[in-house]
């Protein structure tokens, strides 16, 4: 399995009133927006995935605290459960192509998505 992309996540409660210092501090743009149905709004900036919305909304998702971008969810999945992971979440699919998320043995709880063509084609191009 290939890790293209890190993201450290962020929480907030206001999207905007994030991304604006955010931009300014890193000197990047905002390359990703969209709200999932549940309400919650996502962008990232540079390798920061902001993740905002109301605070009952975001207590399920706050214990997640990377989401890496994969090549091979499947793969990804057996990888986990040989080591012993606990799946929380997923596979489903995702505004962005398809995720899960899953708590490690000693508790680090990750998330894992694998880009669909649009996003990678959104993002610039999947890397060779």
């Amino acid at each position: 399995m290939r890790i293209f992309r890190t993201y450290a996540r962020a929480y907030g409660d206001d999207l905007d009133a994030v991304l604006a210092p955010l931009t300014t501090v890193t000197g990047e743009p905002v390359s990703t927006r969209f709200t999932m149905p549940n309400g919650l709004e996502l962008a990232t900036v540079g390798r920061v995935l902001v993740v905002a919305g109301d605070e009952r909304v975001l207590e399920p998702y706050r214990a997640t605290v990377a989401t890496l971008i994969i090549d091979d969810l499947d793969e990804c999945r057996v990888l986990l459960n040989r080591t012993g992971a606990q799946i929380v979440s997923g596979p489903q699919a995702v505004p962005t192509g398809r995720n899960l998320t899953a708590k490690l043995p000693g508790g680090v709880q990750i998330e894992y998505v694998e880009w669909d063509e649009a996003q990678w084609e959104r993002a610039g191009g999947r890397p060779a």
